[in-house]
Formats: structure tokens, sequence, C-alpha cells
């Protein structure tokens, strides 16, 4: 039951914590699910997420600007609740308490933090995801190599997907066996379209509202701290993917792609397709600002061939999908981190 002191202006964060603590971390992070519980009914740390930037999600933003100044510290009893952080995790007792009072303690660092970061993840296992997409679309252009543009490109880890290996389970095996970087994911049902050799790339890059240089190590340590404390995986995947990202950086661009999406693809050539990819990008702006952007796509030369391919999560679990000029795709459900995909290849007119 929710708590009646807590100010109407953060009912909707208080619904957000609620809501992620039931759908989203019970398989990924028990420890950020018991305190998301917790924290949905208290009004002085709701009020602290509060200062989150528009379209930035509360939750992810506290958590990731407690972690991150846990990774600075040196010491401090609640480190010990984190799997990633102590060598013995207390299981045991209520993490709340210490929790609480740590926020507290750290008011003014937290709120600073919260109001000027954003959710920029780069999960780079989201390109388990985006492989069989690229090869979908690459069957439909003749394998003719593609323009890619990564949309909400964070420090453009992403855009090395071609430098990584996947392993979809029952030994299909994609990229270099002797990739640094190498990506799980279970398929469910139908197996999804997966390269012999990955589709060609003919020029790629990034854009990004706040783009991350992955040579400033206190960006690099704010993506690290938006990993889940569990999910020691996952940080070595980031780990990893730094590292080759600092031998071959990716070129990511500041600008906003709702305006500057259009002048991109003109200077394409016109008999190059164009992939533009996101992943948990559109659900961080409102209806107009995703129709802004499409409406640039749309607004195109009719002979203009583009693909825009989105991992975003207007239902859950989230949807991997296509759209075009003429259709949108959903190929197929998925977990938010790749860890999973169904395939289920539906296509609609737009």
């Amino acid at each position: 039951m929710s708590n009646p002191s807590i100010a109407p202006e953060l009912h909707d964060i208080a619904a957000s914590f609620r809501w992620n603590a039931g759908h989203v971390l019970g398989d990924s992070s028990l420890l950020y699910q018991k305190l998301a519980y917790r924290v949905a009914d208290d009004a002085d740390l709701l009020a602290l997420a509060a200062h989150a930037q528009p379209h930035q999600p509360p939750m992810n933003l506290l958590f990731g600007a407690v972690h991150y100044l846990l990774l600075r510290a040196t010491d401090d009893p609640l480190k010990n609740f984190f799997p990633d952080l102590a060598r013995k995790p207390n299981r045991q007792d209520d993490p709340f308490p210490i929790f609480r009072a740590f926020c507290l303690e750290n008011a003014d660092a937290l709120a600073q933090l919260i109001s000027s970061r954003r959710v920029q993840t780069n999960e780079v296992a989201r390109c388990a995801l985006f492989l069989p997409a690229f090869e979908w679309i690459a069957r439909r252009v003749a394998y003719k190599p593609f323009a890619l543009l990564e949309v909400g490109a964070s420090a453009g880890l992403n855009l090395n997907w071609d430098r990584y290996a996947y392993a979809y389970g029952d030994g299909v095996f994609c990229g270099d066996a002797d990739a640094t970087v190498v990506l799980p994911s279970a398929v469910r049902g139908a197996r999804p379209p997966l390269p012999q050799t990955f589709p060609r790339v003919q020029t790629r890059a990034g854009i990004d509202l706040n783009p991350m240089d992955v040579f400033d190590d206190d960006a690099m340590l704010w993506l690290r701290a938006l990993v889940w404390p569990e999910q020691r995986d996952r940080a070595e995947r980031l780990r990893r993917a730094i590292a080759l990202a600092r031998e071959f950086p990716p070129r990511v661009e500041q600008g906003d792609a709702r305006t500057q999406v259009a002048a991109w693809a003109r200077a394409i050539p016109p008999d190059t397709p164009i992939v533009l990819f996101h992943s948990f990008v559109l659900n961080q702006v409102d209806a107009a600002a995703r129709e802004q952007y499409y409406a640039q796509l749309r607004g195109l030369d009719a002979d203009r061939v583009w693909f825009d391919v989105a991992v975003e999560p207007q239902t859950w679990p989230a949807r991997l999908s296509v759209t075009t000029r003429a259709t949108q795709t959903t190929l197929a459900l998925c977990d938010h981190h790749g860890r999973w995909l169904e395939w289920i290849e539906h296509a609609a007119a737009v």
C-alpha cells in the first residue's frame, strides 16, 4: 500500500519504482528490487529521485548515482550489500536503513548526479538482438553494404558490433572465435536469421545528445555504475567492450536525432541502403518527439531505402522491430538486456 503522506507530484515516480520492482528487477537484481519497493513509500528518497531530467528514468538514476559514489568510495557499510563490491555480500540483513542513511548523508552529491547525468547504459549485449535484424535487412538488400547510424549511441560501444562474437546456444556461434567480447543470448522458439559472415557496413557513426568519450575514465565509471550490482557478467563485458573501443574508437557526434538524421542521410550516396538503430532511446522522449524523428525519415527521397531498427519498451517484454517507409515488422520479443529473444516476425502497415 502506498504512503498517503507522499506529495501528489511524486506519485508517478513512486509508481515507476513499484512497476520496476514488480516487472523488471526480480530476475535481474534482488537488491534493487528490495530497495525499489521501499523507496516507493519514502517521500525523502522520492524527492531525491525527482531531480531527474524530464523523460529520464528516476529509479535508474538514483540507483546509478548511489552505485557511482560507492564505486569511488574506499569504504562504506552500504558496500557490504552490493554483490559486485563485497567479497561476501550481506544477504541476511535489511539493506534499506543503511541505503536510506547513505542517500540522506550524500543528498547533495546525489542530487547533482541525478540532475546532470543521463541513463546511457550502452548495453553491448543488445547487439545480440541487432545482429539477426541486420541479417534480416541484408537479405532484403541483396547483401549490399549499408550505412549505419546509431541513435542515442552513448559511447558508441554498439557500433563495434561486428568486432564481437555471439553465442546463441545449441552450438550456434557467430563471429571470430578469438573475439575478446562474446555475447550470449538464448533463443526461444524459432531460430532467427543469423549470418555466416557479418553484413557489410560501408560507413558507420553514432549521434547522441551527450556523447561519452571512451577515453574519459569518469564517464566510463558512470557507465559501469549503471550496471546492476548482481550482474558481474555485464560489468565484465562492459570492461572488455570499452577496452576494444579504445583500440577501435567509434565515431559518435553530438547532436539531436530529431532534427539531424535527415542531414546525415542525405550525405549518404543515394544507392546505399541506410540502417538506423537504437535501444531504449525513444522511450526517453515524448510522443511528439518520436513523431518528429520518424517524420524526417518519411521525408527522405521516395527512392531512398531505409530501415529503422528499434529495441524499445512500449510494452513488456521489449520488442525488436524494423520500420520502413511502408511497414513496421515486429521481429522478436526480447529481454531488455539481450539475454534472450523469441523470433516472431509479424509485419503491419505503417
